[in-house]
């Protein structure tokens, strides 16, 4: 008898996703589905190898991703999305954002840092300096201590972001702003595979993991708060409040339009459209 291939999922390790894999991790629900975890950046790079079949992948890997190697189609109704502050994607900074010269960019973000050159040129209208930085540095510390490259602000993702909110003068919660910016959702993540891919009953698990995963977020909110050393309330209200798992018209309309700045400065290629499997 031949034994049916597992399909390979990967997701992202941080707090926000634990909704979408909670029952998945717990082996609430019955599937082949190997799951592994990981840094967005990394997910994204497992998918582009063909060493996972189902990615949560940052949605500027969706368009970056040749169409004619990779082809990608996203899995309905089930997202990474903020309408209004997220918490979590934040640019730390000792100056107003009219005066940020240079920036440290998380290495472990595709997405956000698309958002972010957006947002300056969109919003704040300044073109600043990037290099990068460990998710690990203190951005209080960093920017007191003006590093060498010394820079004026930092971005940061994901559990570090929420680690370290409120603790420079000056922040900014890029979900927010893009919000006061287009009136839209933004979507961080999208679980992707490439087309021809057979993901069996593969849909559907996701769907119902994010079904029960939802439905106890007081519980994972509760269990992650212990493992993260962050209040359970702050938890609590970030993914109870901060971020949406839905894929709905208006958050598909967000990553539309986000598509149309990211090929309006060079952050994404050009003729690339939604597909969905």
């Amino acid at each position: 008898m031949v034994q049916k291939s597992r399909i390979r999922v990967g997701a992202v390790s941080f707090l926000n996703t634990k909704p979408l894999i909670y029952p998945l991790l717990k082996q609430e629900i019955e599937t082949d589905i190997a799951l592994t975890v990981d840094v967005p950046s990394r997910i994204a790079t497992l998918l582009k190898k063909d060493e996972i079949d189902v990615g949560l992948i940052p949605i500027i890997e969706y368009f970056r991703a040749n169409p004619l190697d990779t082809p990608y189609c996203i899995l309905p109704d089930i997202s990474i999305t903020s309408d209004g502050r997220v918490r979590s994607i934040q640019l730390f900074s000792r100056v107003p954002v009219p005066e940020i010269q240079r920036i440290a960019l998380d290495r472990n973000s595709r997405s956000s840092v698309a958002l972010l050159k957006i947002l300056l040129a969109e919003k704040y209208r300044i073109s600043p300096a990037f290099t990068t930085c460990d998710p690990t540095v203190n951005p209080k510390t960093a920017l007191e201590n003006r590093q060498d490259p010394p820079f004026d602000a930092v971005l940061l993702i994901g559990d570090a972001a929420l680690r370290h909110l409120g603790s420079t003068e000056y922040c900014v919660d890029l979900g927010e702003d893009w919000h006061k910016l287009t009136g839209l959702p933004f979507v961080y993540a999208c679980w992707v595979a490439r087309q021809e891919t057979d993901l069996g009953d593969v849909p559907p698990v996701l769907l119902e993991s994010k079904a029960r995963g939802t439905a106890k977020i007081q519980e994972i909110a509760r269990l992650e708060a212990l493992k993260l050393g962050l209040p359970e309330p702050l938890c609590l209200a970030y993914l109870r409040d901060s971020i949406k798992y839905d894929l709905d018209e208006s958050a598909i309309a967000g990553i539309e339009l986000f598509y149309k700045y990211a090929v309006k400065h060079d952050l994404s290629p050009p003729c690339r459209r939604l597909c969905f499997k």
